[in-house]
């Protein structure tokens, strides 16, 4: 079974963070929990860890996995042609359990799109995995750590054990703060469209994108 580190969510000790930074620039798997659920992850930078991470999860070879960011600029360094009420829907959600799929730029390998050429972007509201993404250097390739069709984890106390022995390593921060998953909205035509309601409710993007104040 791989390391399993226990940590305090909303403090994690400067040795945990070093610790799966170090495993992640290495081209390794961190399982870690977000304000969602918890996620598997790998470094975008990383060659092989993105498929293995497909592999772990079982999930379809076609489907690309999302990418968790530090701000909103990352909507202009992996996305293009973003429409303002994209921006607009970072500047009223993020940080929070808010995905964003974009046109991608050059940057974002082929690998990593979907078959319209998209990325998927999120800036988590949660103080451990915005310090991986500064420590490791780079954004992370993540997605709900479960088998593919079976309910997202919650808590650690959820994690498939096939998950956590699969990963390099697991960081353990108890339960988490929505114990739901993000909403999607796919922002690559005129109009918002949410292609999954998690976390935030529909109504509230939909007043976002347009500018209402809440």
């Amino acid at each position: 079974m791989s390391k399993v580190i226990h940590i305090d969510p909303e403090a994690p000790s400067a040795e945990a963070v070093n610790l799966a930074a170090t495993v992640l620039r290495d081209g390794g798997i961190v399982v870690f929990p977000t304000e969602t659920v918890y996620g598997i992850g790998a470094s975008a930078t990383s060659c092989i860890g993105p498929q293995e991470i497909i592999d772990i999860k079982m999930r379809p070879k076609n489907k690309p996995l999302p990418w968790l960011v530090e701000d909103e600029d990352a909507l202009d360094t992996y996305g293009v042609d973003v429409p303002e009420y994209a921006h607009r829907l970072a500047k009223a959600f993020w940080p929070g359990a808010l995905t964003i799929v974009v046109k991608a730029a050059d940057v974002v390998a082929p690998e990593f799109r979907d078959d319209r050429g998209t990325v998927a972007l999120r800036c988590p509201d949660h103080d451990l995995v915005q310090d991986l993404i500064r420590a490791s250097g780079n954004a992370i390739i993540t997605t709900s750590a479960n088998t593919s069709g079976k309910p997202p984890a919650g808590s650690f106390d959820e994690l498939e054990e096939r998950i956590i022995a699969a990963a390099d390593l697991t960081l353990d921060g108890g339960e988490t703060l929505h114990r739901t998953a993000s909403t999607v909205v796919d922002c690559i035509g005129p109009e918002p469209v949410i292609t999954r309601e998690g976390a935030i409710a529909s109504d509230d993007i939909l007043k976002a994108a347009a500018g209402v104040a809440p």
